[in-house]
């Protein structure tokens, strides 16, 4: 039976060291952990009052912020003292700590406390060794050497004492500060603490900013201002109730769009005085293109995280009126668009409506030429549309429209509205007379063509007309307008015409008086104390007798006779010139031309147009072209005077039935035949002569005789017109001569009824 060895017994001295360095880790953990829970605490604490002296958040951002602190306070002193406390802290460890820090120990401490550690343990080779007498009286010295070495081993040289007096020094700073915050502040101290007790009083400042436009900056930190335009920011820094203005406050911009940031001190406006002023401005001007963020800082203020929000500027896109026309106008209400100017009849009532391109708010409305405001009206149904009554237009204006839409943004310049009145204009009249000149016989007709228009209808035409300086008189045309806006007329003013009830003439006109003719018209303008009446040009005739009319008629006709007498001769010259052009000689002229041009430098050959001879007859050619152009023009010109005759004839009612066969089939119609055929037809031909001749001279003869054939049959005509002319003329001549009598017979008839008179007196006077 094998003997059981007694257990091995750490001596005291070891025992006792050990124990007592498992309460210094134990001490020096806990230590740690309240330095580091005090410095979140402090940290917190005075990060905490920066950011709520510079930001002064809201209530939930500062119960935030605590719970941020407590968390870390709580990782803090988990991490520092919860988890080390319940870390196990063997004997052995704690041993060899100490040997590290003592290797003259020769890990006799760490053999010693291992051996009283496993004393228990059913390991068998520990058993073993406790068993033999020669180890344990071994272990037994080790442990008596190790009792001895202990006592001089100083457990503070096993601990690093730098992170607890860091951690110490930096906790005992912190709350030093509190406490002589506490002290020194303590008014900013309880202010704090109520703070913390989530206040909603704001800190007390040297400098108070405020920024026009973000005064309730919580509410609404963002402005909207046009974008591409110049924004200038205003600030106002207090300097009531114990403020003060700083020297300088500063912008501090970004741009979210492209992360573009800057800044600069703000332009300081003028010195602000205590007592006088109320703040002092300073001011900075911002290119807006896109979205800005910005911050202001001045003194011991900051306003942080202000917003510009670019938008476009509200633009008309439309305008245009709804027109209620005045009742004399007879038309229905209309819409009228309108492009820069807008116009509307005098005396309309209109509405206005303008159309943008983005929901508006208030539009203000101004007329410039009054110096009124108006009201405008903006469409619930369509926010982007607005509208304004216009009464009764009188007088032109220039309304200025200043939009503001949904964004608080308003244009630029007033949008510029014109407004024309468009006055009712009298009646246009454009009347011509026909078949007479400048005199007339009492019992003549005069004709009048034309037109009469006015913009909103004709009530009424009719003929004005005076006698000598006599009163004026109207006569009704025929044909009334009856609204019409144009009234086209062909009228006769027929001075033989007689009152139906009298039957006597209603024009008395005798020769010798003056008759002035007009055609008025009147409209249904109804807005003013007069109607609108326009009229035409004035006629001023001269009353003549019969035979002085045809007097007058014969003196044109020899006119006449003799303009066409220059056509005629004329038109000799140009048949003389068709005789004068030589075919053979222009072939010849252009063969030798064509050889010399062959024989030319350097032996080229080149085609040759023609010769002088050949050009000059071309001249010629084209020449009798233009002279038939200009004759044809003339002689129609020439048949068109003689129509005026006879119409002059026919409307003076003193044409007979001879003198019009003379007149229109003896002349006129053979001179329109002579402008609208012969001649033309001749001028066709010289234009195939012109062609042949061009291009080969010897083929043009059958063309050149054409022409000439032409020439003989348009000449030969003319020739019977102007033998006609000058037996009108002898006609003429004859009837002069008759009247010439008739005038010697009155004179005569004259002279013997006054001597007769005065005979009868002198047998009365015996």
């Amino acid at each position: 039976m094998s003997a059981v060895a007694s257990p091995f017994e750490v001596p005291r001295p070891v025992a006792k060291k050990v124990s007592r360095l498992r309460l210094l880790v134990r001490l020096y953990s806990l230590a740690e952990g309240l330095a580091a829970v005090a410095i979140v605490i402090g940290v917190g604490f005075w990060l905490g009052l920066a950011i709520d002296w510079l930001v002064e958040p809201r209530p939930a951002v500062r119960v935030a912020m605590a719970a941020a602190v407590g968390v870390a306070a709580l990782v803090a002193a988990w991490r520092y003292i919860g988890r080390r406390a319940l870390a196990p802290l063997p004997d052995d460890s704690l041993a060899l700590l100490v040997e590290r820090q003592y290797p003259e120990l020769g890990e006799g401490l760490v053999t010693t406390v291992q051996a009283s550690v496993n004393r228990n343990s059913p390991d068998q080779a520990w058993s073993g060794l406790l068993g033999d007498g020669f180890e344990r009286a071994l272990m037994e010295a080790t442990g008596r050497k190790a009792a001895t070495a202990v006592r001089d081993v100083q457990l503070r040289r096993v601990f690093d004492m730098r992170p607890l007096a860091r951690k110490g020094v930096a906790a005992v700073a912190l709350l030093t500060a509190i406490g002589v915050f506490a002290v020194a502040q303590q008014e900013t101290f309880a202010f704090w603490i109520d703070r913390i007790h989530l206040s909603e009083q704001l800190w007390p400042r040297r400098v108070r900013l405020s920024v026009v436009g973000f005064e309730d900056r919580e509410a609404s930190p963002m402005m909207n201002v046009a974008r591409d335009d110049d924004f200038e920011l205003s600030v106002l820094a207090s300097i009531l109730d114990g403020h003060t203005a700083p020297e300088e406050v500063e912008i501090r911009w970004r741009r979210p769009s492209d992360g573009g940031r800057g800044g600069g001190p703000m332009l300081k406006i003028g010195g602000a005085v205590p007592g006088r002023d109320e703040a002092q401005q300073y001011r900075y001007t911002f290119k807006v293109s896109s979205d800005l963020e910005f911050d202001v800082l001045g003194g011991d203020d900051r306003v942080r995280n202000l917003r510009l929000h670019a938008v476009e500027r509200p633009a008309v896109t439309r305008v245009w009126l709804e027109v209620e026309y005045p009742k004399y106008m007879q038309r229905k209400p209309r819409s009228i668009p309108v492009s820069g100017r807008a116009e509307i009849p005098e005396g309309s009532r209109a509405v206005c409506r303008i159309e943008a391109h983005k929901p508006l708010a208030p539009v203000e409305l101004r007329d410039s030429v009054e110096q009124s405001d108006l009201a405008a009206h903006v469409s619930r149904e369509e926010p982007s549309q607005f509208s304004f009554p216009l009464e009764a237009a009188t007088a032109d204006r220039t309304l200025l429209i200043t939009m503001h839409d949904a964004d608080g943004v308003e244009n630029r310049d007033p949008f510029r509205l014109p407004l024309s009145v468009l006055p009712d204009e009298a009646p246009e009249l454009s009347v011509q007379l026909r078949g007479i000149g400048s005199a007339v016989t009492p019992q003549a007709t005069i004709p009048l063509a034309g037109r009469a228009s006015d913009d909103y209808g004709l009530e009424e035409v009719w003929f004005d007309y005076q006698i000598d300086d006599g009163e004026t008189e109207r006569r009704p045309l025929r044909t009334q307008p009856d609204g019409m806006d144009q009234l086209p007329m062909t009228e006769r003013f027929d001075l033989a015409e007689a009152d139906p009830e009298t039957r006597r003439p209603r024009v008395a006109l005798k020769a010798g008086q003056k008759l002035t003719l007009a055609v008025k018209a009147r409209d249904a303008y109804d807005l003013g104390e007069e109607p609108h009446i326009g009229g035409s040009q004035r006629f001023l005739l001269d009353v003549v007798t019969p035979s002085e009319l045809r007097a007058l008629l014969e003196k044109r006709e020899l006119g006449l006779r003799q303009r066409f007498e220059q056509t005629y001769e004329r038109m000799v010259g140009v048949r003389e010139l068709l005789d004068r052009i030589d075919l053979a000689a222009a072939a010849a002229d252009a063969d030798d031309t064509a050889s010399e041009a062959a024989e030319g430098p350097e032996g080229e050959a080149a085609a040759a147009p023609g010769g002088r001879v050949h050009e000059r007859d071309r001249a010629r050619i084209g020449g009798a072209q233009q002279s038939t152009a200009q004759l044809s023009f003339e002689t129609a010109g020439v048949a068109e005077g003689f129509d005026d005759i006879v119409a002059e004839l026919i409307n003076n009612r003193v044409d007979t039935e001879e003198l019009k066969e003379r007149l229109e089939t003896g002349i006129s119609e053979p001179l329109k035949e002579v402008s609208g055929e012969l001649l033309p037809r001749f001028e066709e031909r010289l234009a195939e002569l012109l062609r042949a001749y061009e291009t080969d001279a010897a083929a043009a003869a059958e063309p050149l005789a054409a022409a000439k054939s032409e020439a003989d049959a348009a000449l030969e005509a003319m020739k019977a017109v102007l033998d006609r002319m000058l037996e009108l003329e002898s006609y003429n001549e004859l009837v002069e001569l008759l009247r010439g009598i008739v005038a010697d017979q009155e004179q005569i008839k004259q002279r013997t009824q006054e001597q007769q008179r005065e005979k009868l007196r002198g047998l009365l006077d015996e």
